[in-house]
Parts: C-alpha cells; sequence; structure tokens
C-alpha cells in the first residue's frame, strides 16, 4: 500500500489531488497537512512514499516542504500540484527540486505523472 502525503489547505482541491491518485494507485492511505508541525510529525511517523504539495498555502508554502523533504525525506519523491500554469513557476519548481508540476487545471495528468515519478 501506498501512502501519500498531501500538502493542501482547501477540501475540495485535496478531494481532486486523492481522486486523481487512486486512479493508479489503490490501494493507497492519505495523509493532508497544512502546516509544517503536522508535515515534519507526519515525514517521521506515516513516512510517506510520495509528497504532493499545493504551491501556496498561508504559512507554509511547497518550497518550505521541498526544503524539509530534502533534509528529512530525501528519497521521497515531491510533486507540486497548483492552479498556476505559468512556465516560470513550472521551472522554479523544477530547479529547486521537484520531481514534477502539474496544474490543477489539468489535474488528469497527475496520475500518469505519479506513475512515472515512482518508478
Amino acid at each position: 500500500m501506498y501512502r501519500v502525503l498531501q500538502i493542501e489547505d482547501l477540501p475540495s482541491d485535496a478531494y481532486l489531488v486523492k481522486r486523481e491518485v487512486k486512479k493508479v494507485l489503490d490501494p493507497c492511505e492519505f495523509l493532508v497537512v497544512e502546516d509544517k508541525e503536522s508535515f515534519l510529525a507526519a515525514l517521521a511517523e506515516f513516512k510517506p512514499d510520495i509528497i504532493i504539495s499545493d504551491f501556496s498555502i498561508p504559512g507554509f508554502d511547497w518550497l518550505s516542504a521541498l526544503n524539509l523533504t530534502k533534509s528529512f525525506s530525501p528519497q521521497t519523491p515531491f510533486i507540486v500540484v497548483t492552479g498556476s500554469t505559468s512556465d516560470a513557476i513550472r521551472n522554479e519548481c523544477i530547479q529547486a527540486g521537484a520531481k514534477e508540476f502539474v496544474s490543477k487545471n489539468a489535474i488528469q495528468g497527475l496520475g500518469p505523472v505519479i506513475l512515472q515519478v515512482l518508478k
């Protein structure tokens, strides 16, 4: 069973991501967090196989989460999901070390991205 750690503050967006993930990783276990403390606890206790992060969450952003992942769980793939379709933001995410970037406007592409990242 895959463990998916999701960083998201909107239940509707968390649902969309979960729906797409379950199309390619079933069964899987989800944990949704929205702050640094919960994220760090999840890295240590939940031990995710993959992390899917929203780009912007009040008080905790994707880059902070990515840097914590690099420090505490460097082998765990990190995917950024956001409402933006900007190439500049995509490049920023990839250059910082995210494995992939998926736009919420093309959320159906998340499943294939997950399968590729987990290979």
